[in-house]
């Protein structure tokens, strides 16, 4: 979560926005939705669940990191093992998302892989 202050919400919820997980083929439409607790509820009778760790927001922008952070996180993780398959990355001590553009969005060190 951000460092940015939360404001306390008081009166009634009319409009929530629900992210689920991504799968690696899922897009923001499929982890990011737009409901009131009416249609919160049939989503539950249709099968969302707590296994698709379900999170609530009061507000789009918040709501939508969330998604992309995970969609990130997936598509980067089935990168990965896709990599893991093709080559010996126990070498690898840097990763880099990029953007659109091929500028550097997130890069961390790995460290040292253990031998």
């Amino acid at each position: 979560m951000d460092q940015k202050e939360t404001a306390m919400h008081t009166g009634p919820i009319d409009r929530l926005w629900v992210v689920t997980d991504p799968t690696p083929l899922s897009t923001i439409d499929d982890v990011l939705f737009e409901t009131d607790a009416a249609g919160l509820v049939l989503q539950v009778r249709g099968g969302l669940s707590e296994e698709s760790h379900p999170t609530l927001y009061l507000d789009r922008e918040s709501a939508e990191a969330d998604a992309l952070a995970r969609l990130a996180i997936v598509r980067g993780l089935s990168a990965i093992a896709g990599g893991m398959a093709k080559g010996d990355i126990r070498t690898a001590t840097r990763v880099a998302l990029l953007d659109d553009a091929g500028r550097v969005v997130i890069e961390a060190d790995l460290g040292r892989a253990s031998q």
